[in-house]
């Protein structure tokens, strides 16, 4: 049945893939498979049962629809090409493959992936470029990620909005993408980022002193993003004091976001070779738990609706501010706010419909969003479950009667239906699975909603906790209490992913895959998909029509009585 909202999320998915082959593949060329699927899309959908028109108007309307379809992903690789950062002519770029003197400004420093080197966005002031034996110094601007080795001397020194000047050697983002990380470097043109600079050791360096010629909301903001960052380390370093190590940097990273914690690497490997590394990190499914599981207690208490909405949609602020902009946060925060605002203005929601706006809202925002892995993994398995677990479930609360039963049937489906969807992009991406990712998501699925809603009430209460104060002390105890329930379910989750992770077969490997056949995974796996869906719906007439036939004979056995 084509709906309004689910055609938005068809038209959205269209103009997602438009931008997916401008922001990597940037050929015009293969544009054209994704137009094509458009209207197979739109005559999947669009039989003579789904749209309750006049007979006369469903055939204009079907092929306007299918027009539609056909053209988003042109519309889509245009506007990410014009919205695709560009070095300009006094960029940094223009000195690749060169050693200059360069003098810039610290804008922030990335989280430490490597053993050997710390990250820094820094914007260009000036660089000083020696060429047929002068000297000269030359007008720069743009952004660039400087490389220092971790074990420099002046590092800790280094911090946002420190000015220095040093000798380095200048590469193009190019690099990358001829080195086969071409989705490294989308995500650093993402960040506006158009050059590479490497300190080598034993190089040139100065600090400068510092500029204070900044605007108002820049430092609000900079006041802001200071606050927290205090904040969050201060709740990390609570969750470890009260949990330990491994348990509190655990739970910490599913609240605040693996990027900010660091999780045990032996540990990070284990629940990857499961199939939960999603688990690590502060996800969509995190957030959504917390919105729904305040919007619950304020039902419970009683609270009409506008209060009810509001304290939910602080939550939500909370948890983003403090997890970051992830791919997965960012869905479920644009959808959590889209439906708090249809609930406030008495509207009905469609799950379809705020996926669709949600994705149409993050590509205007940032086209290049959707080369990220994480945001494809992200909306991927959450159509797949909107499109195919919902009928299913339908479908079972008809045919299964017990109610346990039922719900183990349904989350079996949901695992199964996600890891199909994301299957090539894994193969794609990472060219491994866990195959025994059924029981780890399973036992997931058990484990993080308790664990979220405790870990999030513990950091909540550290949050507001007056230091220094004579009630400080039993308001600590309450986060401790929290934390040690959290820790519990913990516990299993990491002695089961341990376990699983241990056996020879848990993780299979597999040779580089081509994006076509990602593609053409993906158009058999919906031919599939809506030749099940239809299978559901004549199921659910036959039943509605068995239960209508029972109903009358009932009543005509009860007027011969």
């Amino acid at each position: 049945m084509l709906t309004p909202p689910v055609f938005l999320l068809l038209a959205s998915l269209q103009f997602a893939v438009g931008a997916l082959v401008a922001a990597c593949f940037q050929s015009w060329h293969l544009v054209i498979f994704p137009s094509l699927t458009g209207p197979l899309l739109g005559a999947l959908f669009l039989s003579a049962e789904s749209i309750e028109l006049p007979i006369s108007l469903r055939n204009q309307t079907r092929v306007f629809l299918c027009s539609i379809l056909l053209l988003l992903p042109a519309f889509g690789f245009i506007y990410t090409s014009m919205r695709t950062p560009r070095a300009g002519d006094l960029d940094l770029a223009r000195f690749a493959g060169r050693h200059v003197c360069v003098e810039a400004q610290v804008d922030s420093i990335l989280p430490q992936r490597s053993s050997k080197n710390v990250r820094l966005i820094c914007s260009v002031k000036n660089a000083g470029n020696r060429f047929r034996g002068r000297f000269s110094v030359e007008k720069c601007d743009g952004a660039t990620l400087l490389f220092i080795h971790r074990n420099a001397p002046w590092l800790d020194k280094l911090s946002r909005k420190a000015r220095f000047r040093c000798s380095v050697r200048v590469a193009s983002l190019s690099d990358f993408e001829s080195n086969g990380r071409r989705g490294y470097a989308v995500y650093l043109q993402r960040l506006g980022i158009t050059s590479l600079c490497y300190l080598e050791r034993g190089g040139y360096f100065s600090l400068l002193p510092q500029e204070s010629s900044l605007s108002l909301v820049s430092r609000i903001c900079e006041t802001f993003c200071d606050f927290i960052e205090v904040q969050r380390s201060r709740l990390i370093a609570a969750h470890i004091s009260n949990l330990g190590t491994e348990i509190g940097s655990l739970l910490a990273a599913m609240v605040l976001g693996e990027r900010a914690v660091g999780v045990n690497e032996e540990l990070l490997a284990s629940f990857r070779s499961v199939g939960l590394s999603h688990v690590l990190a502060a996800s969509g499914f995190n957030l959504t738990i917390v919105t729904l599981s305040t919007h619950w207690v304020c039902r419970t208490l009683g609270l009409s609706a506008i209060p009810r909405n509001c304290l939910s949609f602080v939550m939500m602020a909370v948890f983003v501010a403090f997890a970051g902009n992830s791919s997965s946060v960012v869905r479920a925060s644009l959808m959590c706010a889209l439906a708090i605002g249809c609930s406030s203005l008495g509207r009905r929601v469609h799950i379809a419909g705020l996926l669709g706006a949600a994705l149409f809202i993050s590509i205007i925002v940032d086209p290049l969003s959707v080369a990220d892995p994480g945001f494809q993994l992200s909306y991927t398995a959450v159509s797949g479950i909107i499109f195919i677990v919902s009928p299913v479930s339908e479908l079972l609360k008809l045919s299964v009667s017990r109610g346990w039963l039922r719900l183990v049937l349904e989350c079996l489906a949901t695992v199964f239906v996600a890891q199909a969807c994301v299957l090539p992009l894994q193969l794609f991406y990472f060219k491994q699975v866990g195959m025994l990712f059924l029981p780890a998501n399973l036992l997931a699925s058990l484990v993080v909603t308790p664990v979220t809603v405790a870990g999030f009430a513990s950091s909540l209460v550290v949050l507001l906790c007056p230091a220094g104060t004579m009630i400080s002390g039993p308001i600590l105890l309450l986060a401790t209490l929290l934390d040690w329930f959290a820790s519990l379910p913990l516990k299993v989750l990491v002695w089961a992913v341990s376990l699983l992770s241990s056996c020879r077969w848990a993780v299979l490997s597999f040779p580089e895959i081509g994006a076509w056949v990602v593609f053409l995974y993906y158009l058999v796996f919906i031919l599939i998909s809506v030749r099940l869906l239809k299978y559901v719906q004549s199921f659910q007439k036959a039943q509605a029509n068995s239960r209508m036939v029972a109903a009358l004979e009932n009543r005509e056995n009860e007027k011969r009585d």
